[in-house]
Order: structure tokens, then sequence, then C-alpha cells
């Protein structure tokens, strides 16, 4: 199954399904696959899976891993949140409930939002829930958020309380990414619809021990917790509170910090030039102290090529919460393989999307798996999260 080049540090897969096929290059693989019968659709989608890995890049307690795909560093690539944010192209503004905002992309260019992004602002910072593609001139997208800022229901200073001024982190908490996968699984589900319009009725945090307890049934209390312990391991690496005054439980405002800040430096410094070297890489899987955390795949190089700096500053923000840990041997290159394909295997549940989007998840024994498509056809975001 596996094909490992000892001397360049690569693993290349075929993720056929059936086990058929390494990573040869799509043309063949299409063409194998059509000689010895199967339908083209099912020959494409295996063709499609074919990537490579490489690694790991390491840098004290974290090590990353490369995918790479042949055939996607040409086309081009749509505005990030952050870019379109900061140029005044999107707004993302408060509906009145905690676990839903609106988007509203105001330009002429398509706009990717990542599942993890958070924004800041409104009456309290958000985590926003699913990866989406929102088109030009949108109108008002709903889109699912977390609360990142537990008991601020109100102007923050002199920011805008009905909107978001910024994007530039990503949640760093494999605990709170877990938690917004259980809930994009839960609302994928039958009665989903029906559950959330009576869930967002629930109008904002009161601090009131029983309306925490009513977001806990959408896996909230797993977000505030998995902060509350991440503010504490960072506090812990930094030998210095992260927490701000201007409001304690703030996620965004604890990564802020300047002495986390320079606890990052030599993470990002060592690996934020790893894509000028690898220009047909699209995604990564990272681990922490020896243990696989998550990983991102993108459809083409030119979005991954932007998002990277934010994706490695929260897995250095993980690694730098983890140091104390205890640390073994780094995944081989064929365990990461193995991890994104169990994920990639399990029995998928599909939902539609505002846009002309589909969202598909999966869960397997040990892992958590988000894939977008525009259409049924070309995929945008894949996402993949270990337990």
């Amino acid at each position: 199954m596996y094909t490992k080049l000892s001397n360049e540090g690569t693993v290349r897969r075929g993720w056929a399904g059936s086990g058929l096929f390494r990573s040869y290059g799509m043309a063949v693989l299409l063409a194998c696959a059509v000689a010895i019968g199967w339908p083209p659709a099912k020959a494409a989608a295996a063709a499609e899976n074919g990537y490579r890995l490489s690694g790991p890049y390491t840098q004290n307690n974290l090590a990353v891993y490369l995918i790479h795909r042949k055939g996607r560093t040409g086309s081009p690539a749509p505005l990030t949140l952050g870019e379109a944010m900061k140029r005044g192209l999107v707004k993302v503004v408060e509906t009145g409930s905690v676990s839903r905002l609106m988007v509203r992309n105001l330009g002429d260019r398509e706009v990717f939002i990542q599942s993890g992004d958070i924004v800041k602002g409104g009456k309290q910072d958000r985590v926003l829930l699913t990866s989406m593609i929102i088109p030009p001139n949108s109108g008002d997208i709903p889109i699912g958020a977390f609360c990142v800022e537990a008991g601020r229901w109100a102007r923050r200073g002199l920011e805008n309380m009905s909107a978001f001024s910024m994007s530039a982190y990503r949640m760093p908490s494999k605990a709170g990414k877990i938690a917004m996968m259980k809930r994009m699984e839960r609302e994928s589900a039958p009665d989903a619809d029906r559950t959330r319009r009576s869930r967002e009725r629930w109008p904002g945090p009161r601090i009131l021990q029983g309306a925490r307890r009513s977001m806990g049934s959408y896996y909230q209390d797993d977000v505030w917790r998995s902060i509350g312990m991440m503010q504490q391991a960072l506090g812990r690496a930094v030998r210095a509170g992260v927490a701000d005054e201007r409001s304690r439980t703030s996620l965004q405002l604890s990564l802020e910090n300047k002495r986390l800040a320079s606890a990052l430096a030599g993470y990002e410094n060592a690996l934020n030039g790893l894509l000028e070297k690898h220009p047909d890489a699209v995604g990564y899987v990272f681990a922490v102290n020896g243990r696989i955390n998550s990983g991102d795949e993108f459809g083409s190089a030119g979005l991954f090529r932007k998002l990277w700096s934010r994706q490695l500053k929260a897995a250095a923000t993980e690694a730098v919460a983890g140091k104390s840990a205890q640390r073994r041997a780094q995944p081989t290159l064929t365990e990461v393989a193995a991890f994104i394909d169990a994920a990639r295997a399990a029995k998928p549940v599909l939902k539609p999307m505002p846009g002309g989007i589909n969202l598909e998840t999966r869960k397997a024994s040990k892992s958590y798996y988000m894939e977008i498509r525009l259409g049924n056809d070309h995929w945008v975001h894949r996402q993949f999260i270990a337990q």
C-alpha cells in the first residue's frame, strides 16, 4: 500500500477504497481504473484521492507533515476571511443568537471561511463552526458559531457591539475542535432543523449556571472548558497569566498576549517558510509530543499558502500549551497516512449548506473528518481531527 522513499522522506498514497492503487499520478490512475472496468465516476474518485506525504518537519515538540498533490498549483484562490474583513469586503454581524451569526460578502470575489476561524468583537468573541465559500455579493448567509468569551453580552470598550472587526486567529485546542465537529454531526441529524430553531431562542449568556448548562446540549460547555484549560496551560508555559483584564474569559485576547507571541516565535521562524520549498503542498497534519493532533487540506496550493501562517500559529499554540507533557517518538509517515485514510474511510453524513455547498462529516473509531464541496464534485477544504 505504501511506497516509502527514504532518501526524500516521503510516502505516496493512493486512497482508493479497495487499496489497488499507489499515487503514480492522476492520469495513470484514471486510465488504469477505467481499464479494469471501473465506472468513470468511481475511477475519477480513486485517482483524485492520490496524495504524497513528506516530513516530519520539527521544532521542539511540534512535528508537521505536508500533504502534496499534483495539479493543484494553478487554480486561483479565494479571499480568506481575514483578508476580506480587513478590506471591508465582508461583514460578520450578530443575529441575537449566541450560536448563529450572519455573513455578508459585499465584494465581487469568493471568500473562504475556515472552520475554527475566530472573529473578534460583537457581543462576545466567537469561533465559526463550519467551513464555507461565500459567493460574491451574497446577501445574508447564516453560519454556526460558538462563544469563546463566556459571560460577556455587551459592548467591550469602544468595539462595535453589532458586528465583528477582524479574524486573525484559529481555534488552538483539539478539544475545542472536537466539540465543533460533534455539533456539525448533531446538526446533520434528521431532526437538526427543529432542534436548532428551539436552541436559537436562547438569547445570550447570563452567566447563570442554568443558562450555561442549556448551551451544553450543543457542546458549548465543552468549548468553554477547552478554553479555560488552554489558558491555564499557556500561563504555565509562559510563566505568566494570559487572561486579559479587559475580559478574562476571552480566547481572542489571550491569543494576543505578548509573552505568548514570544513563545511562538521559535516555531514560526523555523517552519513558516516550509511552503516556499514545497509549492505543491496543499495541506498538513501536525503532531504534538509525538501524538497526532489534527490537520487540514485545501483544494488548491494557493489557498493553503494564504492560510499557512494562521494554521502554524494555531498548531504552535497547542505545542506551547503541551510543552510540559511527556514526549514520545514522532509518528512515521505511514502512521500519518493511516490516520488520514481511516478518517476518510468512515461512513459519510451529508448536509446541504447555503451557497450551493455540501457539508460531509465522518466519524471513525479514532478520528473525525469534515469536508466541504461546491456542488457534488469540487472539494474546497478537508479537516482531520484525532480523538
